[in-house]
């Protein structure tokens, strides 16, 4: 099983969404690239739930499957999602340089997944971010 970004409560706080939560509950100016790179990401009861099906199926021993929402999101996006729900915090957008490898659009093509498990993700990326940023603040981090 390939995970892609897997987010949600008690992720650590190495972690890129936890990271703009940290710095916007916190009120700060925080570091950032420009925003331009394109990731997918999936919440962690959808990839548990995969992760749940998939154990439970025969015939898959040396399959590989991509573990993911499917869509990617701008990154720029996210951090001013976050910072709109949160109302508070400063991103420093382009103060942190891309890598010169760093692909700009990164994500899973999931139709395998969907053949196999004949589901798809419960948990869009809103709904998911909401409940993460509010298990952050109720947690006061």
């Amino acid at each position: 099983m390939r995970p892609y970004q897997v987010f949600g409560p008690y992720q650590d706080f190495n972690r890129f969404i936890p990271l703009i939560i940290k710095g916007c509950l916190k009120n700060k100016r925080f570091e950032c690239s420009d925003g331009s790179q394109f990731r997918d990401f999936i919440y962690v009861e959808d990839f548990v739930n995969y992760l749940y099906l998939l154990s439970n199926k025969k015939n898959i021993n040396g399959e590989v499957f991509n573990i993911g929402f499917g869509k990617p999101i701008k990154i720029k996006k996210i951090i001013n999602l976050i910072k709109k729900k949160i109302k508070m915090g400063t991103p420093q957008f382009g103060k942190i340089k891309l890598r010169k490898e760093e692909n700009l659009v990164t994500y899973p093509d999931i139709s395998k997944l969907k053949r196999c498990t004949k589901i798809k993700p419960k948990t869009d990326f809103l709904k998911g971010l909401k409940k993460t940023i509010k298990f952050y603040r109720e947690n006061k981090i």
